[in-house]
């Protein structure tokens, strides 16, 4: 089950459909049960009614007069259809009838079976069957129910019949409008279904919402004022989970910042006692022992303010966005890591339109450029080249730091931005914090980030391309 409210629309509508569909099928076989007694009583009352309206006819003639009228009454059957009734028009009625008369027909015979009277169409004509009781009759095209009295008083069978179609053209009408009905009601039960399942969902959609919209740092509890019970259980519990989860991030940030600050002044001495240990060496070994505690000293600082700058990003706390001038900032970046770069003989070039500006977080944003340019020169060996591009095109700025160094293979450059990783082989002492700090910045900023080739590279030196892309 993907989905709860398509869970119970679909179950819901399907049981409506079940009920509604069975209450149609027992109002068809209903309904065609009791058409078939009200028109089974019907014949007969037509049968008795004709037979007692025959009788008292030849009760009030003399004796001469009823052997006359029978006389002429055997000699054939009459039809009392007018002859001059028509339904050319395609109208079921008119002043003089109705086009069902052809369906709706009787017959009386003597005791020997002699037609005496009939009204039937031009076309039937009902057989002597003297056995009283309903029965049914065909003709060459349809058939027909049948009512059969016998009368003895009088010697007369009498016969009334209903064709077949009547009662399957009735009940089938009064089926059609009765699924009409039910369908016009399923599709009104089905919208209000849907009605009912949305508006009852609108809470946890809400909740949802409030969830997805948040922003990874934010572990506020969530607003159960409008949750209903069935989940303001669930509500409390991710509220408690997200205050247990606030309180340990902000021990680890605070556990962070901490040590990071008390670890900076020992260091800061360690390297001044170091320093001072190389200055008063007599012997070359132990001067190369002191520069090596003041490298160590230099990678320990460098760990321990990426360790800060990490630290400070986890905290979410961010500057207001505001235009920040690109060449004063590429100034700065050329001032900072310009001495790095004369000391190792790497060519820094620093290409930027002047008067260039991006709305962002003018700190972060330093940052970024500065880990890049730090981590390029770094890798990149002596007399090498690293430069820094920025420019603006359709799809927005695009910041790109390309070099001249061993570069990244294709299966490792997606490793290489998770915490402490470092590829193998590498000579170049790092922490691997550079690249996720770089990563943890971008996303920060809303940028785009992404590994390539280097232009600059060479088949021994292919180099890597970082660009940045702050779509507009």
């Amino acid at each position: 089950m993907k989905s709860i409210r398509s869970f119970l629309r679909r179950n819901l509508i399907g049981g409506v459909v079940i009920v509604l569909g069975t209450a149609a099928a027992w109002s068809y076989f209903d309904s065609r049960e009791q058409i078939d007694e009200l028109f089974d009583a019907e014949l007969a009352q037509n049968a008795r009614m004709l037979g007692r309206l025959y009788q008292s006819r030849l009760a009030s003639l003399t004796p001469a007069a009823r052997q006359e009228t029978l006389q002429q009454m055997t000699s054939g059957q009459f039809s009392l259809r007018p002859p001059s009734l028509s339904f050319a028009d395609g109208h079921e009625k008119s002043p003089l009838g109705h086009v069902y008369e052809d369906k709706l027909i009787f017959q009386m015979w003597d005791a020997l079976g002699q037609p005496l009277l009939g009204l039937s169409s031009r076309s039937v004509v009902l057989d002597y069957l003297p056995v009283p009781g309903y029965g049914r009759q065909h003709d060459n095209h349809h058939d027909w129910f049948t009512f059969t009295l016998y009368f003895p008083e009088s010697g007369i069978w009498v016969t009334a019949a209903q064709r077949e179609d009547v009662r399957d053209e009735l009940t089938g009408q009064i089926a059609l409008h009765n699924v009409l009905a039910l369908v016009v009601g399923l599709l009104v039960i089905a919208l209000l279904i849907g009605v009912a399942v949305s508006r009852g969902f609108r809470p946890v959609l809400r909740i949802s919402h409030q969830i997805t919209a948040r922003q990874p740092g934010y572990l506020e509890p969530l607003d159960a004022s409008e949750a209903p019970d069935e989940i303001r259980g669930m509500v409390d519990a991710l509220n408690g989970l997200l205050a247990r989860l606030a309180d340990t991030l902000d021990k680890e940030r605070r556990f962070t910042a901490n040590a990071a600050h008390e670890l900076r002044t020992p260091l800061a001495g360690i390297k001044v006692h170091a320093q001072n240990l190389e200055a008063d060496a007599r012997d070359e070994a132990s001067r190369r022992s002191a520069r090596m505690i003041v490298d160590g000293v230099n990678r320990m600082t460098r760990v321990v303010e990426q360790l800060l700058t990490l630290s400070r990003l986890e905290s979410g706390a961010e500057a207001p966005r505001r235009p920040v001038d690109l060449a004063q900032l590429t100034n700065e970046l050329a001032r900072d890591l310009g001495p790095m770069a004369r000391q190792r003989g790497i060519k820094l070039h620093i290409e930027v339109t002047p008067g260039a500006q991006l709305v962002s977080h003018e700190n972060g944003l330093y940052v970024l450029l500065r880990n890049l340019l730090d981590n390029a020169l770094r890798y990149t060996p002596e007399d090498g080249e690293v430069r820094l591009d920025i420019r603006r095109d359709d799809a927005g700025w695009r910041m790109e730091v390309a070099d001249t160094g061993p570069g990244i293979p294709l299966r490792e450059r997606e490793r290489v931005f998770e915490r402490f990783v470092r590829l193998a082989g590498q000579k170049t002492q790092g922490s691997g914090l550079g690249l996720s700090i770089v990563r943890e910045l971008a996303e920060r900023l809303g940028a785009e980030l992404a590994l390539k080739e280097s232009p600059l590279g060479t088949p021994q030196a292919p180099g890597l391309l970082v660009q940045v892309r702050f779509l507009s």
